[in-house]
């Protein structure tokens, strides 16, 4: 087990002690040892259980979370230099002082939960209603999903603010970055962590993402890729896209639902478009080539095909889930990013009639 330098751990537990003491119960009986790991310390210790306890000194590290794991059982706690009381079990749990970032952390979640479940319970008290229309029901269902995400939006910008210090503030901000859909607003509020915060690396890897995702926005030029196709080939995305047409990609997998739900509509999209100047690719990612060849053979995808690119181009335009289907202009401009169903058609009826 090794500890990171004092200069470190004063930065990241400042005001706090530099060690942080776990007292813990395993609430199942014959396991004999527990093994924690706080990956930004290099600590991979086992601990050894007596009598159902163990206890353990460790280094102090707000950035990051650590876990404990015996058998089946897994628990995570962030080190924040406090004594902790750790069980194990069915019910595993972390228990400390009021003020520490674990109780922080602790209160955020059950108040995000508390959201979530109000949030159910009023579309089921909703759907429940049998003298309103289908109209008056969708409008109901939309007005609680709007109060629903202004409340969690706020619940997050609130938990980023009070803890732009420690790890708080990752699981803050990845619940603003699938809310808001703004990179740029996301951007900023990245810059309000600390310097220790900024330096995490799921910080960095989300920074990443939307430099990515800023730099292949709507109405930025397409990013090339070049892949070795399933038949050996070098294919370059260029092939196909900023050639003088329109040309709609999917970015799709043969195991992904979603995906292989969307293709009636790409191939109805085809056939009314295809002879009036738009192009069609699939691009397969994250994918085995015969699935995806299967696949697109069963389901009659008869336009241009991109086997096997991996991940490759899911990395270069910043994509964190699939389908993903973006169309570009005839010169390679990007007009609009994550179309999906009917929104196909609508926008491509703005460039083609």
């Amino acid at each position: 087990m090794a500890a990171a330098g004092a200069a470190l751990l004063a930065a990241s537990c400042n005001g706090v002690s530099d060690t942080t003491r776990i007292v813990g119960t395993i609430a199942e009986p014959g396991l004999n040892e527990v093994n924690i790991v706080i990956e930004s310390k290099n600590v991979d210790t086992l601990v050894t259980v007596t009598d159902g306890k163990f206890s353990v000194d460790l280094p102090c590290d707000v950035t990051t979370v650590g876990t404990i794991s015996a058998g089946q059982y897994r628990v995570g706690f962030i080190p924040d230099g406090t004594r902790l009381e750790v069980t194990v079990g069915p019910e595993s749990s972390v228990k400390s002082s009021p003020k520490s970032v674990n109780a922080r952390f602790t209160g955020f979640q059950d108040r995000s939960m508390a959201i979530q479940e109000n949030f159910m319970t009023e579309v089921q008290n909703i759907r429940a209603k049998s003298d309103i229309t289908a109209e008056q029901t969708d409008s109901l269902l939309i007005a609680n999903y709007d109060r629903f995400t202004g409340e969690f939006i706020e619940l997050s910008k609130e938990a980023l603010k009070q803890n732009s210090d420690n790890v708080i503030a990752v699981v803050a901000l990845s619940n603003l970055s699938g809310m808001l859909q703004d990179d740029a607003q996301v951007d900023s509020l990245i810059g309000t962590l600390s310097p220790e915060m900024q330096a995490n690396h799921e910080v960095v890897e989300m920074k990443n993402l939307i430099r990515t995702r800023m730099e292949t926005a709507e109405g930025r030029m397409f990013k090339d890729f070049t892949v070795e196709d399933s038949d050996g080939k070098t294919v370059k995305f260029s092939d196909y896209v900023g050639k003088g047409k329109y040309v709609l990609v999917d970015f799709w997998a043969s195991w992904c639902g979603p995906c292989k739900a969307e293709i009636p509509n790409i191939k109805a999209i085809y056939e009314e478009y295809h002879k009036k100047g738009l192009d069609v690719l699939s691009v397969a990612v994250w994918d085995r080539p015969e699935a995806t060849k299967d696949t697109a053979r069963v389901y009659g995808v008869n336009w241009s095909q991109i086997i096997n690119a991996g991940q490759v181009p899911t990395e270069l335009y910043g994509i964190e889930g699939i389908p993903h289907i973006i169309l570009f202009g005839p010169d390679g401009t990007i007009l609009k990013r994550n179309l999906r169903g009917e929104e196909i058609g609508e926008e491509i009826a703005k460039y083609i009639r």
